[in-house]
């Protein structure tokens, strides 16, 4: 019967056909090279923020349709004198705020709020301590020039006044996206560094041949410029989005999966040059044996990344496409590529070693390697190995117990920032909150005019401010966070009777108007609906109100508080007679986009462990033509997977001090585990079935493990080496991914397929693969030597 990929490694591997795929694949890499979008030109920083339809986005569409002066992010510059502020130091002040405002200023400079362009705000910005004053930035981030170009050209100018008296830290939203795209920045050259250095160590360790220590490097090389490429022209076309995190994981995946499978190729290709003369014969067999197992391999990761593209959070759903997309490429390469250059290369692949045709010889060692003794005592005590095993994954995973989940992204940087060192200032002399207060919007029905109920509001706003946890709250009635001197119902009466003209005027900035309307009209009217203007929509229809924090508002307290406050925001709407009245109210902000994605994030763990296990088993399934091997294959990956977080969650609160683990690694790391668990399951687990076929489960089991024990370590090692380097990153979230996952794979390489998982398949013996049965063994084969 034919089978295609048999036809399609043949060919690759025939005297003819490997000039094909060699011409083949440099024309394309080259075209592709040359022709396709720099992907770091086409990076989206906002991606992996991005948090689908959920409240806070909706009320950040309504807060910038309502008050279009707003739009932007906001970069906080802070002035710390520890000796309190001197009148040099509110000179210094000036020049900055005065270059905000000049014509020098960088053309997306939207507003300033300073003591200088707002002196009624002193006491909000200017600490009770008066050592440290804040002045807000707001930026225009939609008008196509990155905000870390724009930090970059404020913290240039501002930078010239940071001395040892006097601290000038650029921070707030703006300064943390801004750092996070420069660190990425200086790291992505020395990350690909890093992995290709690694990668060739280990390959001089285990090959000790020039040339297939470089065959690897050429796949992964050629591959990496036809992903890059692919992925360029996607973005381009919109077909999906790229971040800067993805393409590092991308990278670090490529090299240790086309690493992987160049191990199993060649591995086999040496058995099989032992008993074949015709070294392209071998090299077909050899990819006949392990080619199916390849393309399993591969298919399960990819199944497994796709999933991510049903994610609501950008941060997972903007890997899906791009690792599918190298996964596809890389398992083509190894299938096609790599059998090519070894087919070219022959036997010399080894040189300065031989490797001879050694048919009925008596190959076997006069001592036992390690694998060799390790298959031993698995077939001798299967019980006691499958157990001991278990229960050290076990005990590895109680280490998630009592962990907490960080959403924090300022305590996620790994060296100190400009926008942390600013925040750590403001923390320390303004309540936390400063660094980003967030909005409740209240959207009033047509025809309705805030104005009306502002006395309703008010109450709206006191009852906010009585939640725990908040510390100011400011509004149309609270311009300054304080209780107005006036009632509410007062401030609604004056207000009332100033006429529309002059509500227009000072709305546009009218002067000559205002300047008119100040003799007949009682100026406390105007100065009250003057701060008004900030709060209330143009249309009247949309009030906000600004909330201040007493906790970090990034951290847990804060996103607690998220809930007790927009409850609270209804229940007084209700009492005060405007609930009737109310279109919505909600909330938008760094802390409720933050609650929200954790929201968020729940529901995607939700959906997509469970699919990636049930879509694995089927793999496994159709693999293996068993239904009993894939569920306890996947309960033995899933178990490294707790394990492996168990343990590295340990590593990094209890002795790296970190508060938790971040909310992203749970998801990253059961995509990466459970699938490349599935990897070494499969190389192993079809050639027990393909050793059992021949000599029975007792003895082709220990033969299966033999091996594959050292092609399994070989390949574990190199893929655990090529995430660790992903510790070099300078952010928590990869950071913890690549310890995590790094250590998962060295337990799924010596623990879960050298002791639990044949451990298993012995106890189970014809059960592995039931309904289905294995060929019985030939008589003549069951002796081995």
């Amino acid at each position: 019967m034919w089978n295609p990929l048999h036809w399609l490694t043949d060919a690759s591997a025939g005297r003819r056909g490997r000039w094909i795929v060699i011409v083949l694949w440099l024309v394309l890499a080259g075209v592709l090279g040359g022709l396709a979008p720099k992907l770091a030109n086409l990076y989206d920083s906002s991606i992996t923020s991005s948090i689908g339809d959920q409240e806070s986005v909706r009320a950040q569409e309504l807060l910038k349709q309502a008050f279009p002066g707003q739009r932007g992010i906001p970069a906080l510059i802070v002035f710390h004198d520890p000796a309190r502020l001197s009148q040099d130091d509110y000179n210094t002040a000036k020049k900055v705020n005065d270059w905000f405002v000049s014509g020098d200023r960088p053309k997306q400079v939207k507003s300033v709020v300073s003591i200088y362009t707002v002196p009624q705000a002193k006491s909000q910005l200017v600490s009770p301590d008066e050592t440290t004053m804040n002045m807000i930035v707001l930026l225009d981030n939609e008008s196509g020039v990155k905000v870390s170009e724009l930090i970059k050209q404020i913290r240039a100018y501002t930078g010239q006044f940071d001395r040892d008296s006097l601290k000038v830290k650029v921070t707030g939203p703006a300064g943390i996206a801004g750092d996070m795209s420069i660190v990425f920045g200086h790291a992505d050259f020395a990350l690909t560094i890093a992995t290709i250095g690694i990668v060739l160590l280990f390959l001089i360790v285990i090959y000790r041949s020039p040339l297939l220590v470089l065959l690897p490097l050429i796949g992964v090389g050629i591959a990496q410029v036809v992903v890059n490429g692919l992925l360029g022209f996607g973005v381009q076309a919109h077909l999906f989005s790229i971040s800067q995190d993805a393409t590092s994981i991308v990278t670090v995946l490529l090299f240790g999966a086309g690493t992987d499978y160049t191990i199993f190729i060649v591995s086999r290709y040496r058995e099989e040059l032992q008993l074949e003369a015709d070294h392209v014969r071998a090299l077909q067999k050899t990819l006949r044996a392990v080619g199916e197992a390849i393309l399993s391999s591969a298919g399960t990761v990819i199944v497994a990344v796709l999933t991510l593209l049903l994610t609501l959070l950008g941060l997972y759903h903007v890997l899906g496409a791009a690792l599918a997309i190298a996964l596809f490429v890389m398992a083509l390469v190894g299938l096609t590529l790599v059998p090519a250059l070894l087919s070219l290369f022959g036997r010399a692949a080894f040189w300065p070693f031989r490797v001879s045709v050694q048919v009925g010889a008596n190959t076997k060692k006069a001592r036992p390697g390690l694998w060799e003794r390790v298959a031993s005592l698995v077939t001798r005590r299967p019980a006691l190995s499958a157990l001991c095993s278990a229960f050290l994954l076990v005990i590895l995973a109680l280490g998630n117990l009592g962990i907490p989940q960080v959403f924090n992204t300022l305590t996620g940087f790994r060296s100190a920032t400009d926008s942390n060192e600013g925040y750590k200032l403001l923390s320390s002399h303004f309540p936390p909150g400063t660094l980003a207060p967030f909005s409740v919007l209240i959207h009033l029905k047509d025809q309705q005019n805030a104005y009306e109920h502002l006395d309703a509001i008010d109450a709206i706003t006191e009852a906010i401010t009585q939640v725990d946890n908040v510390a100011q709250v400011t509004g149309p009635t609270r311009p300054d966070g304080k209780k107005p001197a006036m009632t509410s119902a007062q401030i609604q009466q004056s207000i009332a009777q100033l006429p529309q003209e002059l509500r227009q005027a000072l709305r546009s900035g009218d002067s000559e108007t205002i300047r008119k309307a100040m003799r007949t009209t009682d100026p406390r009217s105007i100065g009250l609906y003057g701060a008004t203007i900030s709060s209330i929509s143009n249309d009247n229809r949309v009030v906000r109100l600004q909330v201040t924090l007493k906790s970090d508002p990034y951290s847990d307290k804060a996103l607690d508080t998220i809930s007790p406050v927009r409850d609270a925001a209804k229940v007084a709407a209700a009492r005060n007679g405007i609930q009737e009245l109310v279109d919505s109210i909600m909330l938008t902000g760094v802390t409720p986009q933050q609650a929200d994605t954790r929201t968020v994030n729940t529901h995607d763990q939700l959906l997509i462990i469970p699919l990636v296990l049930v879509l694995i088993a089927l793999v496994l399934g159709l693999l293996l033509r068993s239904i009993v091997a894939p569920l306890y294959l996947l309960a033995t990956v899933t178990l490294n997977y707790l394990a492996a977080l168990g343990i590295s969650a340990f590593i990094f609160t209890r002795i790296g001090g970190d508060e938790g683990i971040s909310y992203a690694l749970p998801l990253y790391t059961f995509i990466f585990l459970v699938a490349l668990g599935a990897d070494y399951t499969i190389f192993l687990m079809s050639r027990v079935r393909e050793e059992s076929s021949t000599h029975g489960l007792a003895k082709g089991l220990p033969i299966a493990l033999s091996h594959t024990g050292g092609v399994i370590t070989s390949a574990g090692l190199i893929l655990a080496s090529t995430f660790l380097v992903l510790s070099s990153m300078p952010v928590r979230e990869l950071y913890q991914l690549g310890i995590t996952v790094a250590i998962g794979i060295l337990l799924d390489t010596f623990v879960v397929r050298g002791f639990l998982v044949p451990g298993i398949v012995l106890l189970l013996r014809g059960a592995n693969w039931w309904p289905g049965k294995l060929p019985q063994p030939k008589e003549a084969n069951e002796q081995h030597d």
